[in-house]
Parts: structure tokens; C-alpha cells; sequence
């Protein structure tokens, strides 16, 4: 972590918590699912706090192909808590599932079996899940460090 910090949530004695992100260090991230490159980035930052801190264990298998090459957490939603470890193929051919949709059904053929799993359920056009979500619950639901649920359990798989 690079000393960017950020107050937010409280503890179990209600004291607001100053903890340390990552630092994003690559380009402008393109709109996805209608999160702009801040709210993605905060998303990447809070996902990170969590693993770094023991409260989500660090990604190692793909939870769509089962594989272990460079794993790395998914969020379809950045203002939630529930992001799925992805292997690198499988993140990039989902991001691009909407001009190459070919190499996202094909992954989808070969590893859903029911249907019904969360990525055999995504659209194959874009859809602004971050509009719905502030229409939903109001703007107050993009404020990922003020709405935090602390204090959050730890992971008992890292």
C-alpha cells in the first residue's frame, strides 16, 4: 500500500476507520456496467483493503474454469462486497463480451451447467447496473467508504 488513506465506516465502538488503499497505477479504465473509472477504481481499491486486511481471502482459482492463471476479483457491481476471483482470459473475454461476444458464450458453453450461474446470466449488451443501483437505493450507494458494513468479519481462507 502506498499511503493513500481514506476515513470511513466505523468499528464495533463506533469510532470512524482511516485505513491505507493501493494506489491504482495503469490507465483510464472505460465505462462498465455505467461505473465510470473512479467508482471502478474505488471498487479495485476497497476489494484490495478487504484481501490485504483478512477479510477476503486472496484470489487463487477462477470460480468459472477452476483454473489458477493470474487470478484476480471481478466486480459486475462496484459498489458491492461480493466480487468473484476470475482467471485473466476469463476477466478480459467477459469485459469484452459486448464486441466479442463469441469468446464469452464459448467460455459460458463450457462451463455452465445449469444456466443459471451468475456469468451464464449476463447480458450480452451493456446494461447500466450502476443507475439502477442509485435509482434503486439512492446516490448515498456510490459512497462505498460511508456505507461500509464494519466492522466486516475476517476471512477464515487467507
Amino acid at each position: 500500500m502506498d499511503g493513500i488513506a481514506v476515513s470511513f465506516g466505523t468499528d464495533d465502538k463506533g469510532t470512524f476507520m482511516t485505513v491505507a488503499l493501493r494506489e491504482w497505477r495503469w490507465g483510464k479504465l472505460p465505462v462498465y456496467n455505467g461505473f465510470v473509472h473512479a467508482e471502478r477504481v474505488r471498487g479495485w481499491q476497497l476489494v484490495w483493503w478487504l484481501v490485504d486486511t483478512g477479510r477476503l481471502p486472496y484470489p487463487r482459482i477462477c470460480c468459472i474454469t477452476g483454473s489458477s492463471y493470474r487470478v484476480g476479483y471481478h466486480s459486475e457491481n462496484y459498489y458491492g462486497w461480493a466480487p468473484y476471483p476470475l482467471a485473466q482470459p476469463v476477466h478480459f473475454a467477459l469485459h469484452q463480451r459486448f464486441t466479442r461476444p463469441l469468446a464469452w458464450t464459448s467460455i459460458v458453453s463450457q462451463h455452465a451447467t445449469t444456466g443459471g450461474e451468475w456469468f451464464a446470466r449476463l447480458s450480452l449488451e451493456p446494461t447500466d447496473v450502476a443507475r439502477e443501483l442509485r435509482l434503486s437505493f439512492g446516490a448515498e450507494v456510490a459512497q462505498l467508504f460511508v456505507t461500509a458494513p464494519f466492522p466486516l468479519p475476517r476471512s477464515d481462507n487467507v
